[in-house]
């Protein structure tokens, strides 16, 4: 039988709502993980693929020069950081995949702050200083820096720190008796050897990993002006964080001097032009600019890619740091998503106070440039935080669909079924109605009243020879016997 006309056009335009429907149910997978959740992945792993080789390449352009002066190899440096970045990825495979959730707890990670203070005091003892600051350690050859370390312990720690106190029942007293406990210690060893620069991007993250949280902007305001304060006081007891002040507002003031390494940067990038010199033609590194591989590398990229190339640069390390904060949205709770912004945040405060500080926009505090600089510390420390990051993303993708739309339900405080009303109040349109808390046919329908059936006439026949019983339509008189045994009509005549 075939459709009619109306029906199957109604049946078209029923259709494509359907599917809408159930895609918006249904969930897009890429590689077996939901889409949502793989798209900032691939983009965050594609971006840093790509700065951790530029950072290889352009260690080796920056340090050739003063590697084969000095150590007889113009890879020397490249190696070392090659190296360097191996343990890197072994460290970011390890705290994304393979550590037991156990190691993220508050109990290991106070463990951890705490190995973190044993070696921030042993600094004082059997560490090594450059330029008047004690910050490195050396051990088994291996010289390292504890304070870039203490970065990924204090953002973890911090995360389950603020995801407690902004809970319901969150005691502000236990948050601040155990952030000053193990990290506020350690914060005021690494104020004494000194190291201003590295205190300054950990607050800042946490300032911003609290207002993540939920704190209100008003106490964001009143730690900025706190933190003025305590910035203006450190100025003037250190004669040289006043130096560092005094380049930031005329540099060319002392250009053979103490604006020396601010003057070449500034002539590095204009020598750059537009599309710069290409890889390997830098002249600025011919033992012009020193640290051209560590701290200062910004200025030999802006020479050798010129100012697109440096501003791609910039793009590819803002998408890294946005993928990460999507990471963050898709989190399964909020230690997750506050870790993984976290990590984003001193990420981005890092690069920016490198970036500035070479453009001489912000005061020079030695902080190098993350994923690029040359240095075991900082390479290694920026790949465990971007596995913290990675850890949440494969976190989030424990959980399907049927968990996350879990998540959107609620326990209604008053039934769903309404006001229950008495029989005969109002009529329902589905054949139900609630009477008095129960369920039952509405009233509203009408009832069929059986009619009593029409007397069966009885048939007349006067010229049948047969007997017929009698179905009149009283059943009582049907079944009644006597003792001839049914009663049977004699309504008929011999032949």
């Amino acid at each position: 039988m075939r459709r009619p006309d109306s029906d199957r056009a109604s049946s078209q335009r029923s259709t494509p709502r359907a599917g809408r429907r159930t895609q918006g149910i249904g969930e897009r997978y890429i590689a077996g993980v939901p889409a949502r959740i793989m798209r900032p992945r691939l983009v965050f792993l594609t971006c840093l693929f790509s700065l951790v080789c530029f950072g290889l390449l352009m260690v080796y352009s920056a340090s050739s020069v003063e590697a084969l002066h000095e150590n007889d190899s113009a890879t020397y440096f490249l190696f070392r950081q090659f190296m360097f970045t191996v343990v890197g990825v072994a460290a970011l495979e390890f705290i994304a995949r393979v550590a037991p959730d156990s190691w993220f707890g508050e109990g290991a990670l106070k463990l951890a702050l705490i190995a973190m203070m044993i070696l921030l005091l042993a600094v004082f003892l059997f560490g090594s200083g450059s330029r008047g600051a004690t910050r490195w350690l050396s051990i088994a050859g291996i010289q390292f820096q504890p304070s870039e370390f203490l970065k990924p312990f204090a953002i973890a720690y911090s995360a389950i720190m603020l995801d407690r106190v902004f809970s319901p029942g969150g005691n502000i007293n236990e948050f601040l008796k155990g952030m000053g406990l193990y990290l506020g210690i350690s914060l005021v060893l690494i104020f004494i050897q000194p190291d201003f620069g590295t205190i300054l991007i950990i607050l800042l993250t946490i300032m911003c990993m609290a207002l993540f949280a939920g704190l209100d902007p008003k106490f964001i305001i009143g730690a900025i002006l706190a933190g003025a304060v305590i910035i203006v006081i450190a100025l003037v007891v250190e004669p040289y964080r006043m130096v560092r002040i005094q380049v930031l507002l005329n540099p060319w003031a002392d250009e053979y001097g103490d604006g020396y390494q601010a003057t070449l940067a500034i002539m590095a990038f204009a020598s750059g032009g537009l599309f710069g010199r290409g890889i390997g033609n830098s002249t600025m590194k011919y033992s012009y600019l020193p640290e051209a591989h560590n701290d200062y590398i910004l200025a030999i990229i802006g020479e050798e890619v010129g100012f697109l190339g440096t501003l791609l640069f910039f793009l590819v390390f803002a998408m890294l740091i946005y993928s990460a904060f999507r990471i963050a949205e898709q989190a399964a709770d909020r230690r997750g998503a506050l870790m993984a912004s976290g990590s984003a945040v001193i990420l981005a405060v890092q690069f920016l106070i490198n970036a500035l500080g070479i453009l001489n926009v912000f005061p020079m505090t030695g902080k190098p440039l993350p994923f690029i600089s040359y240095g075991g510390s900082s390479i290694i420390v920026s790949l465990m935080l971007a596995g913290l990051i990675l850890r949440v993303s494969h976190e989030s993708a424990r959980r399907d669909e049927y968990d996350r739309r879990r998540d959107s339900f609620a326990v209604m405080d008053e039934s769903t079924a309404g006001v229950p009303h008495t029989r005969g109040e109002r009529s329902s349109r589905g054949g139900f109605t609630v009477l008095n808390g129960f369920a039952s046919e509405s009233d509203a329908r009408p009832r069929s009243v059986p009619q009593s059936r029409p007397q069966r006439p009885t048939p007349r026949n006067t010229g049948g020879g047969y007997n017929r019983i009698d179905l009149n339509s009283d059943p009582s008189a049907r079944l009644r016997t006597d003792d001839q045994g049914p009663r049977v009509r004699r309504d008929y005549h011999d032949r």
